[in-house]
């Protein structure tokens, strides 16, 4: 019997780039659910258009619910029942782009008795020479997104891939990012392109969406886009065919952020203890 992979994702205004990042994902997936939580430019009409040239790709939901991890449970427990234990489902962003094949590693995993892979992040930047481009009226949005921006790091990881367990729901409730008890992670990590910088003008409206947000406000500070800028210099430059590189920068910032995110959830749940113990809460 051969694995299935079912992806969810979850959108809002992207209609810059969510026709490319589905289509892109109809080689690896059997099917792609859709929720659009609210855009307000033409996301949803690209979503239904690509689908109907796409049968694997299915608007699922447009909701006016606010951004939450938890809003995938809404497709998983529709479907997972429909699904073996030997499937599985990635956590599809609608910037995103997988840059190898999942199914080795999904064997790989299943082998392992993992059930839960994690993407290392190939983030890409806008950098002052792509402002350079834009401002020249040479960078346009009709071409691939893997033409226009070059300028990458690999500093951060997230769980991409989860096994799906037929008779287990997924408790929204829990506001995690997989489902309970999906906790075997496998050592190897799949790498996933990340393009969230694309132009200025998606730039802006990107930080105008999450700021002040409870989900973003530790990555969103401001809403200038000039604030994103990368120079250049400080980031790794890909070009078709070459292999992806790690640096002492990226992982190095991966690693810290990790330590500083475990020693603000302890600090937090020492707060909390203390304050149950003294009868403030």
């Amino acid at each position: 019997m051969t694995t299935k992979l079912t992806a969810i994702c979850l959108t809002k205004n992207e209609d810059d780039i969510i026709a490319q990042t589905l289509q892109y994902a109809t080689r690896h997936c059997d099917r792609i659910f859709v929720i659009d939580n609210g855009s307000t430019d033409d996301t949803w009409n690209v979503v239904q258009a690509i689908a109907k040239r796409h049968p694997q790709i299915i608007p699922f939901e447009q909701t006016l619910l606010p951004y939450d991890d938890a809003l995938r449970a809404r497709v998983y427990n529709e479907i997972h029942g429909e699904l073996s234990d030997d499937d599985w489902w990635m956590i599809l962003d609608s910037d995103e782009f997988l840059a190898e094949d999942p199914r080795p590693l999904m064997q790989e995993a299943m082998a392992a008795g993992a059930d839960v892979i994690r993407s290392w992040q190939i983030q890409f930047y806008f950098t002052e020479k792509d402002f350079e481009e834009w401002e020249a009226g040479r960078d346009r949005r009709d071409r691939p997104i893997f033409e226009r921006r070059h300028y990458y790091l690999i500093n951060w990881q997230e769980p991409r891939l989860f096994r799906n367990r037929r008779l287990r729901p997924w408790d929204s409730d829990t506001n995690n990012t997989v489902p309970d008890g999906s906790h075997r992670v496998l050592h190897r990590r799949i790498l996933n392109r990340h393009y969230q910088f694309r132009d200025p003008e998606q730039m802006e409206k990107r930080l105008r969406l999450r700021f002040g947000h409870n989900s973003f406000k530790a990555h969103v500070r401001s809403t200038d886009w000039r604030s994103v800028v990368r120079n250049s210099s400080h980031l790794n430059y890909h070009h078709d065919g070459a292999v992806w590189e790690f640096s002492a920068r990226g992982v190095g910032y991966y690693y810290y952020k990790s330590l500083v995110n475990l020693a603000r959830g302890k600090l937090a749940g020492a707060n909390g203890r203390l304050r149950r113990a003294l009868g403030t809460r």
